[in-house]
């Protein structure tokens, strides 16, 4: 029945429709114009598809991975002494001004060297007490009891950050005086090494490229494109031959020379590339 209602009339239907929309020259001109037209866009949207897919370039599965170490030196701007006093006496108050004492004069003789409070930081201030040891008898019983105190330790530690380095011998020559027990340092470093550690990663990054060029040559390979790169960003290294060693301020009798030197900063950097 279907297959009757297409055949005898909605075939010669359609067909009429058509041949009444197609019954002028023009419009049949046009129609056959507009398909030309869309045929032709067609055709060139083919080519251009072709083209594309010819010319796509897998990436290598082939790779080759190089590293570099570069290095750079800085003389330092900076340095860095702690130091500190232990005193003590038979209860906290009295061990405490004796401990405050001798840090104030130290400070004074800081500040009178140029350096600002900005610079002064306090490392740790400890209170310990002392006990008094029970002395046991020899091949007798010790007395059962607790022990007692017998008197307190204070402590302080404080350290300087020094921005001009010809200044690093009068602070310590001021601590000395100051009858300061104990001094850390001089630890010169380089205030900003940003630009240091920059100019060393920049010199294992050449390093590592010089070395891919040699080792694509010498493998007959064509190098592709960077796929891979990691550097030490934690922080790399760096080594000085610049760092004083700590001493006992009261044996210091002259004005100590303390030579600068220079840090030296490595960095390591890894890259792979594709090779064809």
């Amino acid at each position: 029945m279907v297959h009757f209602t297409y055949l005898f009339i909605v075939k010669p239907f359609m067909q009429n429709l058509w041949n009444d929309i197609t019954s002028t020259a023009g419009i049949r001109t046009a129609i056959v114009g507009v398909l030309g037209l869309l045929g032709i866009f067609l055709l060139a949207q083919s080519i251009s598809t072709f083209q594309g897919v010819g010319t796509f370039i897998a990436p290598s599965p082939y790779t080759i991975t190089v590293s570099g170490e570069g290095t750079a030196t800085a003389v330092p701007d900076t340095a860095t002494v702690s130091f500190g006093a232990t005193a003590t006496a038979a209860d906290v108050a009295s061990a405490q001004s004796k401990i405050t004492g001798i840090i104030n004069n130290a400070l004074v003789s800081v500040k009178a060297a140029g350096i600002s409070d900005k610079d002064i930081t306090t490392n740790s201030f400890n209170v310990s007490p002392h006990y008094n040891q029970v002395v046991c008898p020899p091949g007798g019983m010790c007395p059962v009891s607790s022990p007692a105190v017998s008197g307190y330790d204070v402590s302080e530690n404080i350290t300087v950050k020094i921005h001009d380095t010809t200044k690093v011998a009068t602070v310590l020559d001021g601590l000395a005086k100051a009858k300061v027990t104990d001094v850390s340092g001089p630890e010169f470093v380089v205030g900003d090494s940003q630009a240091v550690e920059a100019e060393a990663r920049g010199k294992a990054i050449a390093k590592a490229k010089a070395d891919a060029v040699k080792l694509a040559a010498q493998l007959g390979v064509k190098l592709g494109k960077m796929n891979y790169f990691s550097d030490d960003s934690s922080g790399g290294g760096y080594s000085s031959n610049a760092k004083g060693g700590a001493f006992m301020a009261t044996d210091v009798a002259a004005v100590p020379t303390v030579p600068v030197g220079q840090n030296t900063y490595t960095k390591n950097v890894s890259i792979t590339y594709e090779i064809h």
